[in-house]
């Protein structure tokens, strides 16, 4: 995602946003964009209403336009004017007037009016070409860039189950239709998703051509790797039932019915989504955690990134998938709070906040800190970028075993975060008030608190740095033994690799400009995520950035990264006004300076630059799934 993309819809009177553009009736949007708030808050109407909307995304940004002006004028300007029409009528003026208003697409600035952009792509997508060759390609061109777009809505009212007798009945669209949808001839099963019509989908794709049996196999597949722990799944539209039945493993199949309500839900969620993935289309989805474990939620929502294409837009109360806006910059969280109308007092304003790591959030959610969910094993790290690298690092690990070990991928693919296992932050300073052994520990003595106790199986991940700080590597190692990980450098920034290392400095020295003239995209995502500018001149005084060599691997030592990259680039001995050694990217500690600033600049050059895991933090990654996979299989 290279650019900032923004929606809305054209019926939403007494709604607002603080997303800072020139009007305030516009939300930024990405891949998955959560609507939260309490209940009566409006997220559903909002949802329902950008279902309804006339406009799609496409409209309010110029997605796709330049890849459509590119491919399709070549292919206008070739054809023979007579073939090019509208409607029934062929050849006259239709093809200088189709020239034109494709020129005048491609010419809208980003900030056009919606109603302009929406009229010239609904121009262009009525004209026609005769019945050949040219019209094959021409409608092939059209077809993807203006007319293959589909909104689908799932409401809460889902279920694989029938709940009548009756042929050909699907009360759950019926119930939607007659709430929020009247012009049914526009809205029913062909863009309401609620799980009634999916045996019905399985026997027409099952008994039809091979491509479409080859797409059901792969969605069975995927399936298994993530929500059947790599079993094989097999679905079956049964002969002379009216229920899907499933075959996991090497168990007798049975009737979807005896399987968890909240799998049947993760059939219904994923099914349409990967069977329409040859475009990309917006879902509109009420409540999806609906019966599902929390790891289980997280679990689809990496399946929407993984293995689809669209965009979803989710009304949801549950509180795990809100880190999700720290680990991915596809993901976006916007807030909605219900006001009285200053003016009427019978009337509400309906305000929406865009909100990442506000504490307000888990008010609006009811999320008491009682609420605490316990994963089967758990992961101590020091704090929030230790935890963040950790996540990349464990992707990127299984990636590479995809290709280098199959079998031992499919096992450590199926470990979900919040439910096989969890993080734990422990801050540094606060590790010797934690008792890590089987006895029983007085909490009111100095012996601490015991871990065991709070949290399940666990796995402490230690900086180097700890050592030298008395005993406490002997104790932790006495308590845990091979859970126990002490890294060997300073801390996890160590374990990064250089190139990124490099890259993330330069980028901070220099500012986006001069750190990125080349890399147009990076610049842009790096521009509208973390509005990464320059260091001050006074800081930079006595140091030289091009001195830091990008081949060179000298970061995976004892000392800091901050301290290591000071030293690199330092001309001289810069000293500070009142004579003390002076500090370009280097804290007090020998750290780097705005640790989780400089973590979320990291993972978001990762996402763009090619890179590969460092010897400690591959280790790391063994360490951990090893561990998860133990604690798994007891």
């Amino acid at each position: 995602m290279t650019e900032k993309l923004y929606y809305w819809a054209e019926n939403l009177n007494g709604y607002s946003s603080d997303n800072k553009q020139e009007y305030d009736q516009i939300i930024e949007i990405k891949r998955l964009n959560f609507f939260i708030g309490k209940n009566n808050a409006g997220k559903s109407r909002f949802l329902r209403e950008l279902f309804l909307s006339k406009y799609r995304i496409h409209d309010y940004n110029n997605l796709d336009v330049k890849q459509f002006y590119t491919k399709i004028y070549p292919i206008v300007n070739s054809i023979n004017p007579t073939s090019i029409g509208k409607k029934s009528t062929f050849g006259g003026t239709y093809k200088s007037d189709l020239l034109i208003k494709l020129d005048q697409l491609n010419n809208l600035p980003t900030k056009c009016s919606v109603e302009k952009r929406y009229t010239l792509k609904d121009e262009i997508s009525h004209y026609t070409v005769g019945n050949n060759a040219d019209g094959a390609q021409f409608s092939g061109v059209k077809d993807k860039y203006l007319q293959s777009y589909t909104k689908l809505y799932v409401p809460i009212l889902r279920g694989m189950r029938p709940v009548t007798e009756d042929q050909n009945k699907q009360p759950y669209i019926e119930r939607a239709q007659k709430d929020y949808f009247y012009d049914k001839e526009k809205y029913n099963s062909t863009n309401i998703i609620t799980g009634e019509c999916l045996y019905h989908e399985l026997k027409i794709h099952l008994l039809g051509e091979p491509e479409q049996r080859e797409i059901i196999k792969q969605y069975e597949e995927k399936l298994s790797q993530f929500f059947f722990d790599n079993e094989k799944i097999t679905l079956i539209p049964k002969h002379n039932q009216d229920v899907v039945n499933i075959k996991i493993g090497n168990d007798k199949q049975f009737p979807i019915s005896e399987l968890g309500d909240g799998l049947q839900q993760v059939i219904i969620l994923t099914y349409e989504a990967f069977i329409r993935n040859d475009a990309t289309h917006a879902f509109f989805i009420e409540e999806p955690e609906l019966h599902m474990h929390a790891g289980m939620v997280r679990q689809l929502m990496n399946f929407y990134l993984n293995e689809t294409n669209h965009y979803y837009f989710f009304t949801t109360h549950s509180n795990h998938l809100l880190d999700m806006a720290d680990e991915s910059d596809q993901v976006i969280i916007q807030k909605f709070v219900k006001d009285p109308n200053k003016e009427d007092s019978n009337k509400f304003d309906f305000k929406i906040y865009r909100c990442d790591r506000d504490r307000d959030q888990l008010a609006s959610l009811g999320v008491k800190p009682s609420s605490v969910y316990l994963a089967n094993c758990t992961i101590w790290v020091e704090g929030i970028t230790d935890r963040l690298y950790i996540t990349k690092y464990m992707e990127k690990y299984l990636a590479g075993l995809k290709n280098s070990d199959e079998r031992l991928y499919k096992k450590y693919r199926r470990f979900m975060p919040n439910y096989h296992y969890t993080f734990v932050e422990y801050a540094g300073s606060n590790l010797v008030h934690w008792e890590f052994s089987d006895e029983f520990t007085d909490h009111l003595n100095d012996q601490g608190m015991n871990a065991l106790l709070t949290t399940s199986s666990v796995l402490l991940i230690a900086d180097g740095d700890i050592q030298g700080k008395g005993n406490r590597v002997e104790q932790l190692t006495e308590s845990l033994g091979d859970q126990f990980h002490l890294l060997t450098c300073k801390e996890t920034e160590n374990t990064l690799p250089s190139n990124i290392i490099h890259y993330a400095c330069n980028i901070k020295y220099s500012g986006l400009e001069s750190a990125l003239s080349h890399e147009i995209e990076l610049r842009n995502t790096l521009t509208n995520y973390l509005s990464v500018g320059g260091m001050q001149s006074d800081t930079k005084d006595g140091f030289d950035i091009t001195q830091l060599l990008n081949d060179q691997n000298y970061f995976h030592t004892k000392d800091g990264i901050g301290k290591i990259i000071d030293a690199k680039i330092k001309v001289g001995t810069p000293r500070t006004a009142e004579n003390k050694p002076k500090k370009c990217f280097a804290d007090s500690s020998g750290t780097i300076k705005d640790k989780l600033k400089f973590c979320r600049l990291i993972l978001t050059l990762m996402d763009h630059i090619e890179w590969e895991l460092t010897d400690s933090a591959k280790d790391l990654c063994e360490t951990i799934f090893k561990h998860i996979n133990t604690a798994n299989s007891k």
